[in-house]
């Protein structure tokens, strides 16, 4: 089964670019500021920060791209769902947080999440404007 053509297949088009541009954006800016982000993520206890910030976010730009370009989808959702499942409730754990702003960070990410698992199950469909 492939995506109706038209405006559906255009929107698709446009959904993978906002999804994946987003979520390439947040990781590239974690990259470009690598000490910060491997200090707050030391703060939040998250283990061998040195290791594993630059290797997710790196993992999150790779599978925003294959999701942006149509390439390995499957693979792509994987990468961003092994970056936020883990990094969501430990770098956003909002219990016991004055900080509202973690309740709407933790909130954002379960809502990736979503869109990441959307993508994961259309994989095996053919995309339109895919160039794998």
């Amino acid at each position: 089964m492939a995506f109706l053509t038209g405006l559906n297949a255009i929107a698709f088009l446009f959904g993978r670019l906002l999804f994946g541009g987003t979520l390439a954006y947040l990781a590239l800016d974690n990259l470009l500021d690598m000490e910060k982000s491997i200090a707050y993520a030391e703060s939040k206890g998250a283990p061998l920060a040195s290791i594993t910030v630059p290797a997710t976010s790196g993992l999150v730009v790779l599978g925003s791209l294959f999701l942006i370009l149509g390439i390995a989808p499957l693979i792509g959702s994987i990468f961003i769902l092994a970056f936020l499942l883990p990094v969501t409730p430990i770098m956003h754990d909002f219990r016991g947080d004055a900080d509202e702003s973690q309740l709407i960070h933790f909130m954002k990410n379960a809502g990736l999440v979503g869109g990441a698992l959307v993508f994961a199950s259309l994989a095996d469909l053919i995309w339109p404007y895919a160039l794998g």
